[in-house]
């Protein structure tokens, strides 16, 4: 099979859509990059339904295989045209977007712009064992980006949008709330709990902190006004872990 090497390829334009929301939206369907993370998605069932790579890319013509996925071999001129970076290495695959369903367990709630940020809490997320809820006005959860920031995040863990639900909300804040490592006692033993990650700039807004059932602080002995969001949120969850671990442990002995 010749590789393609027309940029205007009507699977390639397709394919190069996906790079804008609104045709992700249209479509229900994004871009995966690289071969880790065609490789997590392959794995957990994802519907991957095209794939495209160079020629001589083994790895991504035996992944597409594996999907049951159409495979494209293209130059590295059509590559770049799909590709959301600029030296990509493929493969780059579409992937249909499940649907959304409801995060039922511990959960992050997550309002950035920041897709680096919310990759990186979307993978932090899937190691910790919460889901994640993002608020309506969010980055795009299913952004290149975002997904290649996430390392397969995405298909371990359920994402939604929409508000916190019935959980226990824990609001991080900069300063004033309580010191992370005393969460441990204060957590409810049946509900879920909710950790509300604001935007880098500002934060969560004053009224979601107020309504929220735990506000809490990092300790810092450095002389820095904060933390990046996506550092702030892995400790906390990470904190919140041990501390559901805890309670569990005192519980059960």
């Amino acid at each position: 099979m010749e590789p393609v090497s027309s940029t205007r390829n009507q699977h390639v334009v397709r394919a190069g859509r996906l790079r804008r929301a609104r045709a992700r939206r249209e479509e229900g369907a994004t871009l995966l990059e690289g071969p880790h993370i065609l490789a997590e998605a392959v794995a957990s069932s994802a519907e991957v339904t095209d794939v495209f790579g160079l020629e001589d890319d083994d790895v991504a013509r035996d992944l597409a295989g594996d999907a049951g996925a159409r495979w494209f071999p293209v130059t590295e001129q059509v590559l770049r045209k799909i590709a959301d970076t600029e030296n990509p290495r493929g493969p780059v695959a579409i992937v249909t977007i499940p649907e959304q369903v409801a995060v039922e367990g511990d959960r992050l709630w997550l309002d950035t712009s920041d897709p680096g940020n919310a990759g990186t809490l979307i993978r932090t997320a899937a190691a910790f064992g919460f889901g994640i809820v993002l608020a309506p006005d969010a980055v795009d959860p299913w952004s290149p980006k975002v997904v290649r920031s996430a390392a397969g995040g995405h298909f371990r863990i359920p994402i939604a949008l929409g508000s916190p639900g019935d959980a226990f909300t824990v609001a991080t804040v900069v300063s004033g709330g309580t010191p992370l490592s005393d969460v441990a006692g204060l957590l409810p033993d049946a509900r879920p709990v909710c950790l509300l990650v604001g935007n880098e700039a500002h934060g969560l807004p004053g009224d979601l902190v107020e309504s929220a059932d735990l506000a809490v602080s990092i300790p810092m002995v450095g002389d820095i006004e904060s933390l990046n969001a996506a550092v702030a949120g892995a400790i906390c969850m990470y904190e919140l872990m041990l501390a559901r671990g805890a309670a569990s442990a005192r519980r059960d002995g």
